[in-house]
């Protein structure tokens, strides 16, 4: 019976000879990078508190107001458009 393949004799020839190892110099690392953080300072605002109202016809009213000095910042819907909504309804009622 007859194997095919590589021969497990070595054949007569040039042995293999290791090369001299030199050692690889690596570049030398770059200086480290540090983040850069900018900070804000936070402005002065003062405290507001929030009133909801519910007024007749289911409108909510939202009103700001200055804790400090107890006064109106801002109220949505303004005192204009809550006067626009009730002079509508009333020519409804009328007829």
């Amino acid at each position: 019976m007859r194997i095919e393949g590589p021969s497990p004799v070595p054949q007569a020839g040039p042995e293999p000879v290791a090369r001299e190892v030199r050692p690889i110099h690596a570049p030398q690392a770059a200086p480290a990078i540090q983040d850069h953080v900018e900070t804000q300072q936070r402005p002065a605002v003062s405290p507001t508190n929030v009133l909801v109202e519910m007024q007749p016809g289911n409108i909510v009213v939202y009103k700001f107001i200055d804790e400090a000095s107890g006064r109106l910042i801002q109220q949505i819907p303004s005192e204009q458009m809550l006067s626009l909504s009730t002079t509508d309804e009333s020519p409804k009622e009328r007829k």
